[in-house]
């Protein structure tokens, strides 16, 4: 009996330590092989933690990199009143979307001068599956003294 058991649990043992193995092997090798459209393209959302505005950004492939359209609630060059859009034009650096988004505010608020323009960089964190916006200083590019939105991905 204790000869069967030895033997029943080995084989359990074996089997959990291969299976684990492959697991691994295989999320590992989807990681490697994930192109940056599988992981940028889509509606991400985030919130604003300046201002508390809903902040959205679709992503999608283009010819040359990727193109970006987003919506602010409430943005401060706008003069924090009706929603603002931004466009953009993006690329892949080193792992990382980079670009300048331009900023359209709603009829009948203009953006206070100089603040129509921003250059923009997009980290993926492959742990938590968000997409961390971060603006730049457009003469050095590096990041200005802001909290960077967060956003989570909504939709493929």
């Amino acid at each position: 009996m204790n000869h069967r058991l030895s033997i029943t649990i080995t084989s359990i043992i074996g089997t959990v330590l291969t299976t684990s193995t492959l697991l691994g092997y295989n999320s590992v090798s989807a990681q490697e092989t994930m192109t940056p459209e599988a992981i940028y393209v889509g509606l991400w959302q985030g919130v604003d933690e300046v201002d508390g505005g809903f902040s959205v950004r679709s992503i999608l492939p283009t010819d040359s990199g990727f193109r970006m359209v987003g919506r602010d609630t409430w943005h401060g060059p706008c003069g924090y009143g009706d929603p603002a859009t931004v466009l953009s034009q993006l690329t892949v650096e080193e792992g990382v979307l980079e670009g300048t988004w331009d900023l359209n505010c709603q009829i009948g608020e203009t953006a206070e001068s100089g603040d129509r323009s921003f250059k923009v960089r997009y980290t993926f964190d492959p742990e938590t599956q968000t997409l961390t916006e971060t603006l730049l200083n457009p003469t050095t590019e590096q990041p200005i003294d802001r909290i960077p939105i967060v956003f989570f991905r909504v939709a493929p």
